[in-house]
């Protein structure tokens, strides 16, 4: 209930009761992971995206690392897959209980560092009206895990430096190096902490104590598999980060990727909350010098949210920034949030600044919300207007466009194979597609990875063909100059295919396109080749695209 002031109102929450905000986030919790899991189970329209068809393949062969990322979302799908199942829900069930556990610490953290289960109920509130991490809530790539272990450090570290446990920087170094397993940036965290403890001055001290090194110590033993690995292989995981973040000799300054970055931000959290955000931040770094009780926890909120922040928004300058890279920032960004908007809520005049704000954050939450779990509900709509423009409907603007019809590309595949002979292979340009079809395909066959076979760009007559290399690259069953393919029929999955595949077999003609439509917009076609008497392939110059 609200209380009016003049021609203001403040919010008095004196019914919202401690137990009161427990049962309501028992109730959040257990409905929203029942829908989840409902949603998974029961017609989703959403098939395994290249990612998580990526690193359940990769949980078909378990080992200390991989290509591009470590172990852990390997292991994480294999042991779910070993109890339900090789299906779409196995795979992503983690997500879901991963979620709940990073809502728990959410909850945790906001109400040690604040005494207020209210605070806690509204950080939790707030992070559920934010589309992309509803649906990261769903989706079983690596973020799940590092943004669990991303918050469970960052709630060891609260416990560590505020309240002087001892036991909590052992913990936090197995925090972050099992975040490590899962993403390399969980090293990043530790920016944010090295910062809080240099600029707050009652913390300062610890950094001269056995504890922190003692955590980072904790956290370097993880590497050792990720490291041994790579030995083996050439290091091919330090060149393709090297690459993807923007850190290799051959990357270039950009004044758009911050830009764009920016763009993306604001339109993942929703307008309305970033200004919120900029609004709490501006707060903490106000009362830093100031007589607040809470001006510690804000300052820690603040340093281990933004400090990683910048260190993205840094990297833009270099790089292409994916919209999900600087997520982990705002676990303790939201948590701030919801103690400005509290302090808000005490005083008329400041609260009916900010109300209208915090309205439309739950107003965009709520629309995004059904749209957010299935963008098809408005593909008619789009239809009809491209039409009436006269334009060709696309779902460019659908991120989720590209999680549609593997499964009916799998089914178009298997009737393929039904017709050649019982070795034939599964061969595709783009190595998330041979993920895809090695989920997707009956059978679930072993399948090739072509791309990064192609001429370098420098080559004229490869029009940028070739791909990247991938973990297909590494596993010695998927060279495609192994003898044991010779001779073999295979169904190749891509664009024209370039003239170094096409005189890798006998003979290669066109098969029929599969094309993926939904409510009267044409997502995509993929085209399709059969090749016979398969001779294999040649590694191409010393030119890798990492």
């Amino acid at each position: 209930m609200s209380v009016a002031t003049g021609s203001a109102r403040v919010w008095r929450l004196e019914w919202l009761t401690a137990a009161r905000c427990r049962w309501i986030l028992a109730g959040l919790i257990l409905s929203g992971a029942l829908s989840h899991i409902h949603y998974l189970t029961n017609d989703c329209p959403l098939d395994l995206s290249g990612d998580e068809a990526q690193y359940w393949d990769w949980s078909r062969r378990l080992d200390l690392s991989y290509y591009s990322k470590g172990p852990l979302v390997a292991y994480i799908i294999r042991a779910s897959c070993a109890v339900s199942g090789d299906t779409m829900p196995a795979v992503r069930l983690p997500a879901v209980l991963l979620a709940v556990g990073t809502t728990l610490v959410t909850y945790g953290l906001a109400r040690k560092l604040f005494g207020s289960d209210r605070v806690a109920l509204g950080a939790v509130l707030l992070n559920h009206l934010v589309p992309m991490f509803v649906a990261g809530s769903m989706l079983m790539t690596i973020d799940p895990p590092f943004f669990f272990c991303w918050a469970l450090a960052t709630w060891f570290a609260a416990k560590a430096v505020l309240d002087g446990c001892g036991w909590a920087w052992v913990a936090m170094g197995i925090a972050i190096g099992v975040g490590f397993l899962a993403k390399y940036a969980m090293f990043l965290w530790l920016p944010g902490l090295v910062f809080f403890l240099l600029v707050d001055r009652e913390s300062r001290r610890k950094l001269a104590s056995a504890g922190p090194w003692v955590s980072v110590a904790i956290a370097l033993l993880f590497t050792i598999p990720v490291i041994v690995w790579n030995a083996q292989h050439g290091w091919v995981s330090m060149r393709h980060v090297a690459k993807q973040t923007g850190t290799s000799a051959d990357s270039e300054f950009s004044l758009k990727n911050p830009l764009e970055f920016v763009g993306s931000q604001i339109g993942a959290v929703g307008p309305m909350l970033a200004v919120i955000l900029v609004g709490a931040v501006v707060y903490a770094v106000g009362r830093w010098g100031q007589d607040d009780p809470r001006r510690r926890q804000m300052r820690f909120l603040v340093c281990m949210g933004l400090t990683y922040f910048v260190i993205v928004g840094a990297d833009s300058f270099w790089t292409k920034i994916q919209v999900n890279w600087p997520a982990p920032a705002y676990f303790s960004l939201m948590i701030l949030a919801a103690y400005f908007l509290g302090t808000r809520m005490k005083d008329a005049a400041r609260w009916k600044r900010w109300r209208g704000w915090l309205w439309g954050t739950v107003g965009f939450g709520v629309l995004c919300m059904p749209i957010a779990h299935d963008t098809e509900m408005v593909y008619p709509l789009v239809a009809r207007v491209s039409r009436a423009l006269k334009k060709e409907p696309t779902a460019k603007w659908d991120p989720s466009y590209k999680l549609r019809g593997w499964a009916e590309l799998g089914g178009h595949v298997s009737g393929q194979l039904r017709l050649l002979r019982g070795d034939a292979i599964v061969l595709c340009e783009e190595y998330q597609t041979a993920a895809e079809m090695g989920f997707y395909v009956e059978g679930r066959p072993r399948t090739y990875y072509a791309g990064s076979w192609f001429l370098p760009p420098a080559t004229p007559e490869a029009k940028d063909r070739q791909k990247r290399r991938s973990q297909y690259d590494v596993w010695e069953d998927r060279q495609l100059d192994r003898k044991d393919l010779m001779g073999r029929e295979a169904i190749y999955i891509g664009h024209s295919p370039p003239a170094e595949l096409v005189a890798a077999f006998e003979t290669m003609e066109p098969l029929p396109e599969c094309r993926i439509e939904r409510r009267g917009i044409r997502l995509r076609t993929f085209e399709m080749w059969l090749g016979r008497g398969f001779k294999g392939m040649r590694r191409p110059p010393e030119q890798v695209n990492y």
